[in-house]
This record gives structure tokens, C-alpha cells and sequence, in this order.
């Protein structure tokens, strides 16, 4: 199918539960996305829900706590406004798909896929594209055998990278240039999470590439590339990435050769996972090498986000996104 999807007829309002919040270090800025979502839904297209799921997992519609079959009962679609575990993880996508509601973002297979870093760029690599090399740690192994882990920091090249397996946000991530320094970032990124990659770090151009299906008569079109260049003597971790002092440069000045090879890498690993209706990979470019770090299927819709940053270049509005993922998600989830 190679159609573009139109501008859509409500007879009725279309009922929108907007899901935000969840147990993940992510919860304040998918409030963030929810928010910013909400507020560019047209209200004469839409009647909206905003649903908060609390740290313990509570699902609430105002003040009121309610059971998810409760909450959902009439709705037509869900935004799916969450980022990180529970939320982006397909957790939240099974809950879903058991309630039969439609919802944005891809399905449970690929958001799980896409959030495990190791398990995602094992499929990378097995379809020919380029990734960090990595080892993982496991936050037990750093307890019961620490001095293996010190072999590691001291076996390691430096500078390297830490990271989590699986969250989002840049949360937890250190570029160390010492085992002194990996020992303490290995220490820090473990109040995170059970599993880390020690990563190789790769001196280059940091870049990312949104995909959009059934948009500009593709069945899946890449947006324009952005570059991401962190304040001096930064990489692009939390801090930088919402206190505004990062340059986002859209579309990235890069040779159009390279600008294309990027998309067609996002498109790629898109569908390698098996991603649905839009999705965000970060890369790095290093002499003309396009390395794969990730998939986002929930990418940032804050205001300062760099999807909705893309989609804007690439002609659409930001209530126009949103009319198009919802449509998207009615159509795909049939």
C-alpha cells in the first residue's frame, strides 16, 4: 500500500486517551510529551482522556483510580504518550492488545526488541549494519564478583562508553576515560538498572533520522536528518538533551549521498524490528561509517523534541502529526 493518508470526517468526536506517566526514570518527560500532545489535539476532532499511570503502576483519570479495562472502556484510540520501561517497552502495548484498544506506536515485538539494546543491534548486525561494539554487565555479576568487573574496566580501551541496556533519555550514560572513572559510572548507571553495555567509543558526528509511514506516498518515509551537536565538552546526555543548550540542526548539513544512505539506515532499521507507524534511530557518522546506536518507537514529543522537530521540516504541523499517527494507529490495529 503506497497511499498517503488524508485529512479525516467525524461525524462524532474520536475519543483519545492520552497514557502518560509510568515507573520508568522517563516519568517526567513522557508528562512532558502528554502534555504538549494534548494541548495541539484539535478539540473539534477530538475528545481527549488524559490517563496518568502512577510509579506503582496506578492508572488514574483525574483523581479517581481506575482499573485500565475502566479507563479505556469507550475510547477509540490511545496515544501512547509513555517512554522508557513499562511504557515503551511493550509491556503497556500487551496490556493494550488484550483490551483490543488501537494505540499509537509500534506492537509488543518490536518495542520490546527496540528497547533491548544488545538484542536489538544482534539483529542489526545480522542484516549488515554497522553498530558499536559492546559487552554487557550484569548489576548481579557486579555484586558477587566484582574483581571480574575491575578486570574488565582494566582490560578495556579507553575512553568507553556506559550505558543502560535498557532506558531511554540518555539516562545513566558516562563516556569514561579511566577504570577509576568506569567503576564509579558502572556504580551510578546500576541505580538504573540490572543490565549495562560497555560500548566502544566512536569519535564522530552524532545524528538522528525519523521514519513515518504512509506519508509523502511512501509506506514508509524517512524525515530529514537532524544533527545533534552538544554544548563543549558535553555528549548528548540528560542534562543537555532538555536544558536547551544543545544544537539541533535540521535538516543536517551533511553531502545529500550521506543524507540519503542515513534515512535508508533509518527505514532499515525500522523494519528490521519491526517497527509500526513511526520511529526514531540515533547514529553516529565516523569517516563516512554509519554506526546504528538505537531505535526510539516512542521518541519525545516535549516542544523542544526532535521528531516533531523533523516532521515540521518535512511539511507537517504538529497537529498534523498527531491527526496522522492517530490515523495511522485506526488503520494498522484493525
Amino acid at each position: 500500500m503506497t497511499k498517503s493518508l488524508g485529512a479525516k470526517s467525524y461525524m462524532t468526536k474520536c475519543k483519545i486517551a492520552v497514557l502518560m506517566g509510568g515507573k520508568s526514570s522517563e516519568h517526567e518527560v513522557s508528562l512532558k510529551t502528554a502534555q504538549n500532545v494534548i494541548q495541539n489535539l484539535d478539540p473539534n476532532k477530538y475528545l481527549v482522556r488524559p490517563v496518568k499511570i502512577n510509579k506503582d503502576n496506578l492508572w488514574s483519570v483525574g483523581d479517581r483510580v481506575r482499573s485500565p479495562q475502566q479507563t479505556l472502556k469507550d475510547i477509540n484510540v490511545v496515544f501512547n504518550a509513555m517512554h522508557g520501561q513499562y511504557g515503551e517497552d511493550g509491556t503497556v502495548q500487551g496490556v493494550l492488545e488484550f483490551l483490543g484498544v488501537p494505540y499509537t506506536g509500534s506492537g509488543v515485538l518490536a518495542s520490546a526488541l527496540a528497547m533491548n539494546k544488545s538484542k536489538s543491534r544482534s539483529l542489526f548486525h545480522l542484516n549488515g549494519l554497522l553498530t558499536p561494539s559492546n559487552t554487557i554487565l550484569n548489576k548481579k555479576t557486579w555484586y558477587e564478583n566484582p574483581k571480574l568487573i575491575q578486570d574488565i574496566a582494566d582490560d578495556s580501551q579507553m575512553p568507553a562508553v556506559i550505558k543502560p541496556n535498557d532506558l531511554g533519555s540518555s539516562v545513566g550514560i558516562a563516556i569514561v576515560n579511566s577504570p577509576t572513572e568506569f567503576y564509579q559510572a558502572v556504580k551510578t548507571a546500576f541505580q538504573h538498572t540490572e543490565e549495562l553495555l560497555l560500548e566502544g567509543f566512536i569519535k564522530g558526528r552524532e545524528v538522528t533520522c525519523g521514519v513515518l509511514e504512509l506519508f509523502q506516498g511512501q509506506e514508509i518515509a524517512a524525515l530529514p536528518v537532524t544533527e545533534i551537536i552538544p554544548p563543549q565538552g558535553h555528549f548528548f546526555d540528560y542534562q543537555v538533551k532538555y536544558n536547551g543548550q544543545t544544537q539541533e540542526i535540521t535538516p543536517a548539513d551533511l553531502e545529500p549521498a550521506l543524507l540519503k544512505k542515513i534515512q535508508q539506515t533509518a527505514i532499515l532499521a525500522h523494519q528490521i524490528l519491526g517497527c509500526r507507524g513511526y520511529s526514531r534511530t540515533d547514529l553516529i557518522i565516523s569517516q563516512d561509517k554509519i554506526y546504528v546506536l538505537e531505535v526510539n518507537t516512542l521518541p519525545g514529543f516535549t516542544e523542544h523534541s526532535l521528531y516533531p522537530q523533523a516532521a515540521k521540516a518535512a511539511g507537517l504541523t504538529f497537529p498534523q502529526l498527531l491527526d496522522h499517527l492517530i490515523n495511522l494507529a485506526t488503520l494498522q490495529n484493525k
